[in-house]
């Protein structure tokens, strides 16, 4: 996933943290991972940064997951949830550390949360080896126990390129990114999705990642090359320094800033007006207008007077496909591969963001929508514009 904004793409940086275990419950340990939990009860590994760079988005998680138990008095799937949390922290290193602590210790049956693919790539054989499944928004392909509720590079790459060959094709279009492996991949791709369409890039650059403060002399560069659309790939930090410059610079009046939904999530409170008429391409809004999101939305804020992010979502998401599919098992044993059995015939599963379903890559097949960040008395928030379409993990369109 990624940062607040993209944690995915931050995966570059490497801090030695050690791993804090926090709260296991009180239902105690030591079976088999084949067979813990007992009859009416079952062990779910909680893994989620609660230090270093991607704590924040460990926050949205951990409250995600509280809305979820809160709705369902600590049940999934009719058994009551031994939840045991550990710290992911921020590296493949403090992750594998809390991987093994959930194998080896704890025994759990199935994990939740995991927040950086880097992560999630370094721990996937750890849980697969003891056939344990992952219900997590960690980008991991080619694993039979691990299981993606977020979203996927090639749907949100190709649905903002089918929307930009659309809507701007005769705006030359100028590509700005971070100069590291995830920015270089998604500008890459976009840019390659552009020119096939009949798009004209009129410029690409890539900043140095982490250390660019001064925007502006990327600015100058657009603003020379009489772009009409510029796309942009920033997470966290540089995110919202791109936004506010961008905005600064008085750039809006020439070319229509767009970005995937790491460009405002998490970001848009420090980017202020500057970020108003942003337009992004995500798989949620706290202001999608259906009864389930509503009540999403109403239980979060009540509890923690603030909106739910697309992070938010994606951990209430994960709790409801374990609801289901543990519920399917019915009275029998709750094992790792009775469970994962499971995982891959819950069909439909409704949540905040809409209705999906797991496509042949064990990620969902799901609707992208158009957002843009409005100015509504002084807050921003990111709002439905439109739906892009319904687009499977590989960008497959339906």
């Amino acid at each position: 996933m990624t940062g607040r904004g993209a944690a995915s793409g931050i995966a570059a940086l490497t801090l030695a943290l050690a791993l804090t275990g926090c709260g296991g419950s009180t239902v105690a340990g030591g079976e088999s991972a084949e067979s813990t939990g007992t009859s009416d009860s079952i062990k779910i590994g909680f893994m989620v940064p609660k230090s270093g760079i991607y704590a924040s988005i460990g926050t949205d998680l951990d409250r995600a997951m509280q809305i979820y138990l809160d709705k369902n008095n600590g049940e999934l799937g009719g058994r009551k949830v031994d939840l045991v949390t550990v710290d992911e922290g921020s590296t493949p290193q403090t992750g594998t550390a809390a991987a093994r602590r959930l194998v080896q210790q704890e025994q759990v049956s199935v994990v939740t949360g995991i927040v950086n693919s880097a992560t999630a790539v370094g721990v996937a054989t750890v849980f697969s080896d003891a056939k344990i499944p992952v219900v997590s928004t960690g980008q991991v392909a080619d694993n039979p126990f691990w299981w993606r509720v977020g979203w996927t590079n090639p749907m949100m790459n190709k649905s903002i390129v089918d929307y930009l060959v659309a809507q701007a094709k005769d705006k030359p279009a100028y590509l700005i990114g971070a100069d590291y492996k995830q920015g270089r991949d998604i500008i890459d791709d976009v840019k390659a999705g552009l020119e096939a369409g009949g798009v004209e890039v009129v410029g690409t650059t890539f900043t140095p990642f982490g250390n660019t403060q001064d925007y502006q002399p990327y600015l100058s560069e657009i603003k020379k090359s009489k772009a009409g659309t510029v796309y942009a790939f920033y997470a966290g930090a540089e995110a919202a320094k791109f936004v506010t410059q961008y905005g600064q610079f008085g750039l809006k009046d020439q070319a229509t800033l767009y970005g995937n939904q790491a460009l405002t999530e998490g970001n848009l409170a420090a980017q202020g007006s500057a970020a108003a008429g942003v337009l992004t391409n995500s798989i949620y809004s706290p202001g999608i207008d259906t009864p389930v999101n509503k009540e999403f939305v109403d239980a979060y804020v009540a509890k923690f007077n603030a909106r739910p992010s697309v992070y938010s979502e994606a951990q209430y998401a994960s709790a409801a496909v374990l609801d289901k599919a543990i519920a399917s098992i019915g009275d029998g044993a709750i094992t790792g591969d009775a469970v994962n059995a499971a995982l891959g015939k819950v069909g439909d599963v409704e949540t905040p963001r809409g209705t999906w379903r797991f496509d042949t890559f064990q990620a969902p097949s799901q609707t992208i929508y158009l957002r843009r960040a409005t100015d509504t008395d002084g807050v921003m928030s990111d709002e439905v514009l439109e739906v892009l379409g319904v687009y499977s993990s590989d960008g497959k369109k339906s």
